[in-house]
């Protein structure tokens, strides 16, 4: 079994405990947005096999853009290439909200909160899982032992949660409705191509797998500060809607309140 596997099992477990473990804990406790990390799990494999790669090849091909050129690849390829990861991923994340029991929590913040978070955590979980797969056929990585890929853990950790949010801020919008909609879809796809810069960056030799790698922590900070507001946000209405309902019961029922 080619070592990349056994890492990640071990990230795949992480990953669940940890980001699964804070849906939990932060939506008090509902399960059932657990239940959302599930239709996730295939979408990363199904974006870049039929709709990134074949796109990128055949725009490749076309322009007769050879691959591996570095800084000499045209910067409108470049920027192809930067661009289409956001563009598609975002969107392919939502598609679980076609399934009616996906989409029944969206009446509230909270709701759609968590939901979109859940939706992107499980489209990490499968990106991580692809991303293995796609390890594993390169014959120089089979030598390393399986402890080597550290850098892979703690990446896909990150981008992990790092989904989770962007999904969320989509989600949001669209339970905000109408042109929140699309804002929120846009925001999204602007984090997602923030977090890349390090990574394409990186792969034209630009910078370095380390100020990479810092570039992706700065990227998180500021999704972690999004993530926050939109958490607070969310309990705010949350809050707002039980005191409504409060008041109204001891209105219908002005007994209540001396007992």
């Amino acid at each position: 079994m080619p070592p990349i596997y056994i890492m990640a099992v071990i990230t795949l477990a992480a990953s669940t405990a940890m980001w699964g473990g804070l849906i939990y804990a932060l939506s008090g406790r509902a399960k059932r947005y657990l239940w959302l990390l599930l239709p996730g799990l295939p979408l990363s494999a199904f974006v870049n096999l039929l709709i990134k790669k074949p796109l990128i090849v055949w725009v490749g091909e076309t322009a007769n853009i050879v691959p591996n050129l570095g800084l000499a690849t045209p910067l409108w390829f470049i920027i192809l290439l930067w661009l289409v990861p956001p563009i598609t991923e975002e969107a392919i994340k939502l598609t679980p909200l076609l399934l009616p029991w996906a989409r029944q929590r969206l009446y509230s913040r909270a709701g759609a909160l968590w939901t979109g978070t859940a939706l992107g955590v499980g489209f990490g979980l499968g990106e991580a899982m692809f991303l293995a797969y796609g390890i594993a056929q390169s014959a120089q990585y089979t030598a390393y032992p399986w402890y080597a890929f550290t850098g892979y853990l703690g990446e896909r950790l990150i981008v992990c949660f790092c989904h989770g949010i962007m999904t969320a801020v989509v989600v949001t919008g669209l339970q905000q409705g109408k042109w929140r909609a699309l804002t929120g879809y846009l925001a999204a796809m602007g984090l997602h191509a923030l977090i890349n810069v390090g990574a394409v960056l990186a792969q034209l030799d630009v910078i370095s797998p380390t100020v990479a790698s810092v570039s992706l922590m700065a990227s998180l900070v500021i999704l972690v500060i999004i993530f926050e507001r939109l958490r607070r946000r969310a309990a705010h209405e949350q809050n707002s809607q039980e005191e409504t309902a409060e008041v109204v019961y001891f209105r219908r029922n002005p007994g209540e309140d001396a007992k």
